[in-house]
């Protein structure tokens, strides 16, 4: 019996332990407009911003160096933003040919969406 009680209080230590992400890793990136066509619109979360850029040195523990570029550091205050209005999928619209410059829109989707839909009437 205390063993019993021993294991269960083991793995009820271990379960308060759990990883809880950070919100902004639940936040979904997306680059298709299908992907947020059902989900509410919350707004622009930066200006156009382009991809490509150049690469800066980050110094992490123990010495090692990584590169980080100029927009991969963009995209974590897009999807702080995101989060910050409440959103789950942060949409990169593509303004450029080339995908240089995206325009990173925040949205909503799931329960408590409201549908933006857009009717259209024919005359007759």
């Amino acid at each position: 019996m205390q063993r019993a009680l021993l294991a269960s209080l083991v793995a009820l230590a271990a379960s308060a332990c759990a990883y809880r992400p950070d919100p902004t890793e639940l936040v979904k990136i997306v680059d298709s407009p299908t992907d947020v066509r059902a989900c509410t619109r919350l707004g622009e979360v930066s200006p156009v911003t382009p991809t490509l850029g150049t690469h800066t040195q980050v110094n992490i523990a123990f010495g090692v160096t990584l590169g980080r570029s100029t927009f991969g550091r963009a995209t974590d205050d897009m999807l702080a933003a995101t989060v910050a209005l409440g959103g789950t999928h942060l949409y990169l619209q593509k303004v450029s040919d080339d995908w240089s410059l995206v325009r990173p829109i925040a949205y909503r989707c799931g329960p408590g969406v409201i549908r933006q839909e857009t009717v259209i009437r024919t005359k007759g």
